[in-house]
């Protein structure tokens, strides 16, 4: 699609009557450039749109008990709601070809933290736990679209009133407790040790509590609760500044990630996603949460002139769990299976010069090598995935960006890198490499009437108006070959801003 019609492919639109030809499947000569039905009904239709609403809250409070002895508490909650809409090619009731489809999403969060601090000699110790209860509910309904010449169409951003149908509706409900134990122990002035661990249990227990069969081609959406769980996550670290100016690092950790999950027709949503209750049943008795043991050796230099840094890491994965995707973006068919130990290895150089009064000059370069050790079982066989490098990780990055500074003004150019990504998980295609440039200026008016700091900034995003991919994975990764689940990169925006402080 990119290379046939262009980075400008957009939404239909406000063309009704295109989107709604292409909806009976009459796409217009620019589409048909694509030359099969499939991409064809997956490279654009009439509109698509989100919209969310947050509610925040936060109670903190921190109290030295002692001298020696700090607690701090955190108490929060977040309430959103929100529609993810996009209008697709079922017919509704009334005899039109098209069909808006609604995700009214809602979350419900409630936390807190509690952490206490203890110094006592050469020690610092740190200790505490977080709770945290989340409640998400995504109903996905359809909506009529009124027949050509006979109405405006449902507008991206609502009102939404008198569904004819609810495709499905996913809930889930999920508790997360960790804790964590941490000493810091100053050897010497230059040398200083951190040891401790952390413990986590999380649960999730939901998906499907409706399913319209007839529309989602299943007759039983998945439903049941997976748990991750350790006691002992180890961290070790260590700083040692040998020299003035000079500093050498390590870090050791193990790591867990929590199962993931999205609405049942959502990809990279984890087992959840599966394509029934049995699929989801057998999947799960053979999961096991991703773990990780990272390992990172490094030294930084800082002066008045220059700080620089280099670092070495490496990550064992297991358990890595991948989500392949077929079908249509519409209805995909996912697959959730254990790939087994993937291997990390990388580096990151980064360089800040100052030259002269005012001048910043900054430049990083990272590699990483990112590759599956395992397999997969793909439609009844297994695809060995060794030595296949990470989908959606680019294996050179480079960034640079010059900042300059006079008196109440400053002005930043920036420029970053991006290096061709996998699309596939067998690497037979990739997503272009490119460079992304950005320029802004500020400047601080200082103190005008009731206003301090009075500033002004402009920026331009994409300076040259760059035509790139941004976001992959939005309809998760193909085992093989071409898939439509990317996002084209914003084009040339500008953005101003005023703030004041009173």
């Amino acid at each position: 699609m990119l290379k046939t019609l262009g980075g400008n492919l957009n939404y239909l639109y406000p063309n009704y009557a295109e989107a709604y030809a292409a909806a009976q499947g009459n796409y217009s000569a620019n589409i048909q450039k694509l030359g099969n039905v499939q991409d064809e009904s997956s490279a654009t239709y009439n509109d698509a749109g989100q919209k969310q609403r947050n509610f925040l809250s936060a109670i903190i409070a921190e109290f030295h008990l002692t001298p020696r002895l700090t607690e701090k508490t955190i108490l929060y909650a977040h309430v959103s709601s929100g529609n993810y809409e996009m209008e697709e090619a079922i017919p509704s009731p009334n005899g039109s070809p098209m069909s808006q489809y609604v995700g009214h999403m809602g979350m419900r969060r409630i936390g807190g933290i509690q952490s206490f601090e203890y110094d006592i000699a050469s020690n610092h110790i740190q200790a505490g736990f977080w709770y945290e209860n989340n409640w998400n509910s995504f109903p996905a309904r359809l909506y009529s679209e009124p027949l050509l010449g006979q109405g405006q169409p449902i507008s991206s951003m609502g009102p939404y009133v008198n569904p004819y149908t609810t495709e499905f509706d996913d809930e889930y409900n999920t508790n997360t407790f960790q804790f964590f134990l941490q000493d810091t122990y100053h050897i010497k002035r230059n040398l200083t040790v951190s040891a401790g661990f952390r413990s986590m249990l999380q649960t999730t227990h939901g998906g499907a509590s409706y399913n319209n069969a007839a529309y989602t081609g299943a007759s039983a959406l998945p439903r049941g609760n997976l748990t991750a769980a350790d006691a002992f996550l180890p961290h070790f670290s260590m700083n040692y500044t040998f020299l003035r100016h000079h500093e050498l690092y390590f870090d050791i950790a193990e790591n867990m990630r929590a199962y993931t999950y999205y609405p049942w027709n959502m990809p990279n949503g984890g087992a959840w996603t599966d394509a029934n209750q049995q699929v989801f049943n057998d999947t799960k008795n053979s999961l096991r949460p991703e773990r990780t043991w990272d390992y990172v050796v490094g030294y930084r230099y800082n002066s008045r002139r220059l700080s620089a840094s280099v670092d070495f890491y490496h990550v064992d994965y297991y358990n890595r769990l991948v989500s392949t995707e077929a079908g249509n973006i519409f209805q995909p068919y996912s697959t959730f299976t254990n790939a087994g130990k993937e291997t990390m290895n990388g580096a990151d150089v980064s360089a800040t010069l100052r030259p002269v009064k005012g001048l910043e000059i900054f430049n990083s370069f990272s590699y990483n090598d990112a590759q599956y050790e395992g397999g997969i079982e793909y439609e009844g066989q297994y695809v060995s995935l060794k030595g296949k490098h990470q989908v959606a990780y680019p294996k050179f990055m480079y960034k640079t960006n010059a900042t300059y500074t006079y008196k109440n003004a400053s002005a930043t150019f920036s420029a970053t890198y991006t290096g061709r990504r996998p699309l596939s998980y067998v690497n037979d295609t990739y997503v272009p490499a490119y460079w992304l440039a950005n320029l802004s200026a500020t400047y601080n008016f200082g103190h005008i009437g009731f206003a301090k700091n009075l500033k002004i900034n402009f920026g331009v995003y994409n300076l040259f108006n760059t035509t790139y991919v941004g976001g992959m994975g939005i309809e998760g990764y193909p085992l093989s070959g071409d898939y439509p689940t990317l996002f084209i990169g914003a084009p040339r925006q500008y953005f101003g801003t005023v703030s004041a402080q009173f």
